[in-house]
């Protein structure tokens, strides 16, 4: 059985749109961190600082009408996909993707965990790849070019026919890591999860959820392992892919004589969980350190959600959620932590527009 068509995504857009909202203001912090697995330094090696990130780009639409919607009748589909690709283009994702280069590139970050990475074609012609334009726009601002790891999921087609005029629409939605020119895979991987939310259609569909890993080496020879994901809404997956994930870390770390961690690792993504609760408590259970430095959530450092990816609407509300989180082991600290990718921008046809329904996450990072 094939896991995912339309519907999983369906599911995942009509829980999440549940807690959706706007806020007005950039906002951010920068605090210590005490991690609870802390590596000690060895002064005879160089210590390392590097700048994480996580940010789920927004697929732009809400697709959980679909799941309410009868697409085997060709006259209800077509009007359903007609209406859900005018939102997706009144969201202006070439000028989003934009935005999201902008604040990547003037932070200089290291490494991105990506999610919600949308590629969408009508008819058969490609209208975006977020992956592709937002390199070549980071390039085209003077950034790095970064290595990209892709692990597409979700490949979705859709058609309806009403009165002579057809419409089909393709499109898939999944995660991207881009990670330093300058530092040297060593080993990359994409995992499935095997906790996948079942949808109750007569074929039998799943959703499909993936864990990325990455291994580098930076400029001063120290080795860094870095993780991204994006958990599945529904708090009983995404507590059994948390435990699939530390499971995985463990794994692949690297290990000294001894058995414990001998390098940094960095996990990175939306875990569609509060804190200290379920999959984030898995992860802390796995000792690993939330990099978000304060007592309780000041919901200046929200990061989630614009209510049904409005993108555009000024009236739109944002449910003050802290979701998407940068987890560290064995590191020395986290000097700063920060959200980005907060306030409305003006597009280029005059628009107020927000880049992405999710605000992205960044830390950084002291490892040996």
């Amino acid at each position: 059985m094939k896991p995912i068509l339309w519907p999983g995504l369906a599911v995942a857009a009509l829980l999440l749109a549940l807690a959706c909202g706007k806020p007005e203001t950039d906002f951010g912090g920068v605090a210590p961190v005490i991690p609870k697995d802390t590596a000690k330094i060895d002064t005879v090696k160089a210590l390392d600082t590097l700048r994480f990130a996580t940010l789920n780009m927004s697929i732009g639409f809400p697709v959980s009408q679909l799941l309410f919607t009868d697409m085997a009748n060709d006259t209800i589909a077509y009007v359903v996909l007609d209406s859900m690709y005018r939102r997706y283009i009144r969201g202006r994702p070439k000028d989003r993707i934009k935005a999201m280069a902008r604040a990547i590139d003037s932070l200089k970050l290291d490494v991105v965990g990506l999610q919600e990475v949308m590629a969408f074609k009508r008819d058969g012609i490609l209208v975006n790849d977020f992956l592709a334009e937002l390199t070549a726009d980071i390039i085209a601002m003077g950034g790095p070019a970064y290595q990209v790891l892709s692990a597409p999921l979700n490949d979705t087609v859709l058609a309806g026919a009403k009165g002579g005029k057809t419409i089909n629409i393709a499109f898939h939605e999944g995660d991207a890591m881009l990670v330093n020119p300058a530092f040297k895979i060593l080993d990359s991987a994409n995992y499935m999860y095997f906790s996948l939310l079942e949808i109750p259609t007569a074929a039998g569909t799943y959703t499909e959820r993936a864990m990325q890993f990455v291994k580098f080496e930076t400029p001063k020879k120290r080795t860094w392992q870095a993780w991204n994901t994006h958990l599945e809404v529904v708090l009983y997956n995404s507590s059994s892919q948390a435990s699939e994930l530390k499971k995985k870390i463990s794994e692949k770390s690297l290990k000294d004589s001894t058995g414990k961690d001998a390098a940094p690792i960095i996990v990175l993504g939306d875990f569609n969980v509060d804190p200290n609760t379920n999959a984030h408590t898995v992860m802390q259970e796995g000792g690993f350190s939330d990099t978000y430095s304060k007592v309780g959530l000041d919901t200046a450092d929200a990061s989630c959600c614009v209510d049904g990816s409005a993108l555009w609407s000024p009236d739109t509300t944002f449910s003050y959620r802290r979701i998407d989180f940068i987890f560290a082991r064995h590191i020395l600290g986290v000097t700063e932590n920060a959200v980005n990718v907060r306030g409305a921008f003006i597009a280029e046809d005059g628009t107020r527009l927000l880049a992405t329904d999710h605000r992205m996450v960044r830390a950084t990072v002291v490892g040996q």
